[in-house]
């Protein structure tokens, strides 16, 4: 006697397998899902402990526990952007209101020079210099932290290394510096608020400048690749350690390139370093120091996004060399 299988059930197999499958792919999106928005939290996380500028999190729809991960970044987020721009426009004010002291202290010092005795004027001399160094890095504080109030702009970094380049020869050569540019590619447009990348390389420059021996080489470069716009500065002095590298790019470092702190008679790494460094990462941009080439001499990399300038993006147009009549 034949045995007859009902033909509802191919059927109903056929939907338990299609249903499993919906299921699985479900389960998988759901993961796909759960794992980015955990890959953005590290992000976030990795970049507030850099001190970088962040964006909040979009708000994610999946399990509460992670719905809590996201909402509890985005409050820590929100709350240090809020502190560090109290703390941007306190530093601002401070450096402010030094920068007139600073100020009203030079024209004091000039009126004091023809009054002092021979013996006292190389005294004089290094004073005026200490209040030149330190009226340039207040201003160096004070154009840091308002940099935030200036649109950003499309910057042609090649122009704007040439026209520095040009600004410190006459320095450079004082020093007994051959200071030269190179540039290798395509137009260099980056974006940034106006005069920072000025700003960055006037840093680079000085630090440069001020380490190097006579008869030395400042080669500043400029090239593209990888999306991106390199820029390297490179002397030929004393370099740096590792951990000095390391170092002279946080907040508040400054050193001689021994180790040991600055002195007010030294001309080695101040403030600087940390201020670029803090503007070229507020642009999406990057700054690490390195060895020079064959090790020797120090060479500051930066790093922008390259940019398509507005004027050469080109227009898309419907293709109608392929339609048919």
């Amino acid at each position: 006697m034949e045995r007859h299988i009902p033909m509802h059930l191919p059927l109903l197999a056929a939907a338990a397998g299609l249903v499993l499958a919906l299921l699985g792919a479900t389960f998988c999106y759901s993961c796909l899902r759960l794992l980015a928005s955990l890959q953005a939290v590290t992000r976030t996380v990795r970049q507030l402990e850099r001190g970088e500028p962040v964006e909040l999190l979009a708000e994610h729809t999946g399990p509460a526990q992670t719905r809590e991960l996201v909402e509890s970044v985005n409050r820590i987020a929100a709350t240090a952007q809020a502190v560090d721009e109290r703390y941007r426009m306190l530093l601002a004010d401070i450096a402010h209101q030094q920068r007139t002291t600073l100020h009203l202290l030079g024209i004091r010092l000039e009126r004091l020079a023809p009054h002092l005795p021979p013996q006292s004027r190389e005294v004089h001399r290094m004073i005026a210099a200490d209040l030149d160094r330190l009226r340039a890095t207040v201003s160096e504080l004070r154009e840091a932290f308002t940099a935030a109030d200036n649109p950003p702009v499309e910057v042609d970094a090649t122009t704007v290394v040439r026209e520095r380049v040009a600004a410190w020869a006459d320095g450079a050569a004082d020093r007994g510096l051959v200071l030269s540019s190179l540039h290798q590619g395509g137009r260099a447009t980056v974006v940034t608020r106006s005069g920072t990348l000025e700003q960055v390389l006037d840093i680079l420059l000085d630090n440069a400048v001020k380490v190097s021996p006579p008869r030395t080489r400042v080669t500043v470069r400029t090239a593209l690749g990888d999306g991106q716009v390199h820029i390297r500065v490179t002397d030929e002095g004393p370099g740096m350690t590792p951990g000095e590298r390391e170092l002279a790019v946080q907040r508040g470092w400054s050193g001689d390139g021994s180790g040991r702190p600055r002195t007010g008679e030294s001309e080695g790494w101040g403030l600087g370093l940390s201020i670029a460094h803090m503007l070229v990462a507020s642009h999406g941009g990057e700054l690490t120091l390195e060895p020079g080439p064959g090790g020797r001499g120090l060479e500051a990399h930066v790093r922008f996004p390259l940019v398509i300038p507005i004027g050469a993006r080109p227009h898309h147009r419907p293709d109608i060399s392929s339609r048919t009549a």
